[in-house]
């Protein structure tokens, strides 16, 4: 009896010694079971997810964070939002995931892309060290080949915030926004997301919102530079013109008592005085154009104002 009682306590030791190692080597995967254990997203989180096209790794990761899609008096009280940094989503460390509601048709996918941003942040957090450092050394080569400014532009301005962060958010910027990647950083994706390709298809569509703007206003902008040169050019050739005629015309007045020669000036005045003319309304058609090109300009450059505010979480709205 003994024997059986010590065999039993013996047993039952190094069961809990079992358990306690097994909780401890997956504490994390416990208190994500924790968390979840009566988490019911609502349809919008839902809708995320899976426009995003998450795993059930990454829809894991995305709903342990109690993910919250809010509007912009919402989101000003919960995101850190900086004067010259328009925030889309935070995420903050081991708690939540906030997105921003963004009002605006045109940019149908930018909400899934933010969500799929904040979650790759939760993925690198659980990261350890030695993985970081694998990871970061994949993440920095590739992107040291890459030729969209764009992009460059935007991991930059990171750099000059804070160096460390650059990692962190390559992880989650090329995770959704880049197309082609290595077949190593492919296949750490895939962890997360059932197709990667669909995130980035958003991420496009809604950047192509900006850009064509952007070109198109480039593209006007050239235009009226140019024709501005010409009005000028011509304005000048003008005003000479203009100077001759009133010097011809002092002469003309001086022939007025010389009717022969007076006749035979008249016809080379009048044809001097219709050049002018045709002259003048050919600048003023070119001024004309101008305006036009102005007007179609700040049409477009209003819609890409009305963008920048759509997504602007900002107290002071960015300057154009």
């Amino acid at each position: 009896m003994k024997t059986f009682s010590k065999n039993f306590s013996a047993i039952l030791t190094f069961l809990v010694l079992v358990a306690g190692g097994w909780l401890v080597l997956n504490s994390q995967d416990v208190i994500d079971w924790w968390k979840l254990r009566g988490y019911v997203p609502s349809d919008q989180i839902v809708r995320l997810s899976n426009d995003a096209s998450f795993s059930d790794e990454g829809r894991r990761l995305f709903y342990v964070h109690d993910p919250a899609l809010l509007t912009k008096d919402q989101f000003k009280g919960k995101c850190t939002v900086g004067e010259e940094t328009i925030v889309l989503g935070c995420y903050i460390s081991q708690e939540k995931i906030y997105v921003f509601d963004v009002d605006d048709n045109r940019l149908e996918g930018i909400e899934q892309v933010t969500a799929a941003h904040e979650m790759l942040h939760a993925v690198y957090d659980r990261l350890s060290s030695r993985e970081k450092k694998v990871l970061d050394a994949r993440l920095v080569a590739f992107y040291e080949t890459i030729n969209d400014e764009r992009l460059k532009k935007t991991i930059e301005n990171y750099r000059d915030r804070d160096p460390s962060i650059v990692p962190n958010e390559l992880h989650s910027i090329l995770g959704t926004e880049v197309r082609k990647l290595p077949q190593d950083l492919e296949l750490h994706y895939s962890k997360y997301f059932l197709n990667r390709q669909s995130v980035v298809t958003l991420s496009e569509a809604y950047e192509t919102e900006f850009t064509l703007r952007q070109t198109k206003i480039e593209e006007y902008d050239t235009q009226l530079k140019q024709i501005s040169a010409s009005i000028d050019s011509k304005e000048n050739q003008l005003a000479l013109l203009g100077k001759a005629l009133e010097d011809e015309q002092e002469i003309l007045q001086s022939l007025r008592n010389r009717p022969e020669q007076y006749n035979a000036a008249v016809p080379g005045f009048n044809e001097k005085v219709v050049d002018y003319n045709r002259q003048l309304e050919d600048i003023k058609a070119d001024i004309a154009k101008y305006n036009n090109i102005v007007e179609q300009r700040n049409l477009i450059a209003s819609e890409e104002q009305d963008l920048v505010n759509a997504i602007d979480t900002r107290e002071i709205p960015l300057e154009k």
